[in-house]
């Protein structure tokens, strides 16, 4: 009797993510694509945690680089010719290495060398998700750093190797536990610091 039963259709929720192709390098020398993959998992597995990326950094270098780039064509469409109109060329050529040097400088501040800075969350004041990896080695070290206190840091060296299989397949599930572990002592050092604030 239970043969002939036709079987239900799976029903697949409505907000569910589409399930994505797993993650594979075609050139496993190549250190760049290397870094590269094991950077952009690591930020998804932090962002998978409940933390968002802070995009007002991104959105004032974004508009510094517009301003910059509007002093360059001021200068070369602007009204006049050249040399009458010399102040006006000098003046916007002070003001795009200004504006280059203020977003630089902004950047460096605010993010350093992280590819990732997340806004303040669960009373903490977010993160600096960052990479290392020496040239002509089979290392990588991952770093959490508080956004606001260097001294609250953690790091963790791993070998590339372990986290990708011979056909160039990344071992997400291997990789995604070692970042989620991490990501725990972080929690765990800044929640230590917290308390002996108070």
């Amino acid at each position: 009797m239970g043969r002939n039963k036709k079987p239900e259709p799976v029903k697949v929720p409505a907000n569910a993510e589409p399930a994505r192709d797993p993650i594979r390098l075609s050139n496993l020398y190549d250190a760049g694509s290397l870094k590269g993959t094991l950077d952009e998992f690591a930020r998804e597995v932090i962002l998978d945690q409940g933390h968002q990326e802070d995009t007002v950094i991104n959105n004032v270098k974004i508009a510094l680089g517009l301003a910059a780039i509007g002093c360059a064509v001021y200068s070369q469409y602007g009204p006049g010719k050249f040399p009458a109109n010399w102040w006006t060329v000098f003046g916007c050529v002070i003001s795009y290495i200004v504006l280059t040097f203020v977003m630089n400088v902004y950047s460096w501040k605010t993010e350093g060398d992280a590819f990732l800075v997340t806004k303040p969350f669960r009373g903490g004041k977010g993160l600096r998700l960052s990479s290392r990896m020496t040239r002509f080695s089979d290392e990588y070290t991952l770093v959490l750093t508080d956004r606001k206190n260097p001294k609250i840091e953690v790091m963790n060296t791993v070998r590339i190797p372990n986290f990708f299989h011979a056909d160039g397949y990344l071992a997400e599930s291997a990789w995604r536990a070692e970042v989620e572990k991490l990501w725990r002592a972080f929690e765990e050092k800044q929640g230590d610091k917290a308390k002996k604030r108070d």
